[in-house]
């Protein structure tokens, strides 16, 4: 019988699980990213590969997530995960809060809560959760990843933000100078 501590083992002595749940998580992300795949150069075009990115450092790292739990680099991932994690609550409670369609569209600029402090808090939380999960294993593959994630969240960002600024003009224009995109007073 195999249950999620067995799974939790295998992986550990280094089993092939990895495989599996790489291609069942990303025909979820392509069946999720279908509408942005169609139109090249969108945010969703890009969101896509920016998830393909973070699924891969996740598979890649996923044998790491709890050796050596008190370990600097351990706390430090953790620490990362729970700014993610916070991030993404707080971000899409607003959304919700405020109307949005889908899973992040919303017909007016949210200026409020973490909105007030960071354009982007879900992703943020999307960078929060790479760092966290490359911090679980960091290696020259998990580098190469994380870069990857980064070039794509900006292209996604960039794509978003002009959308935004068609959709809410000059609103748009002096909320970006009000904001930090991603880290509040810094970045």
């Amino acid at each position: 019988m195999c249950n999620s501590l067995n799974i939790v083992s295998y992986v550990s002595r280094g089993g092939t699980i990895e495989l599996p749940i790489f291609i069942a998580c990303s025909a979820l992300i392509t069946y999720l990213s279908r509408n942005g795949l169609r139109e090249r150069h969108s945010y969703g075009y890009y969101r896509f590969f920016l998830l393909e990115f973070i699924l891969l450092l996740i598979v890649a790292n996923l044998h790491a997530w709890f050796n050596d739990p008190l370990s600097p680099l351990q706390v430090l991932s953790w620490v990362s995960l729970l700014v993610s994690v916070y991030l993404a609550i707080s971000g899409f409670r607003l959304l919700g809060l405020k109307g949005a369609t889908g899973t992040e569209e919303s017909d007016e600029l949210v200026e409020s809560g973490i909105y007030r402090r960071i354009r982007h808090p879900l992703y943020s939380s999307l960078l929060f959760l790479a760092l966290g999960v490359y911090l679980k294993k960091p290696s020259l593959f998990s580098l190469i990843l994380i870069l990857g994630s980064v070039f794509t969240l900006m292209a996604t960002v960039v794509a978003e933000e002009k959308l935004n600024e068609e959709k809410f003009g000059s609103r748009y224009v002096d909320y970006k100078r009000r904001t930090k995109a991603f880290i509040p007073y810094i970045f």
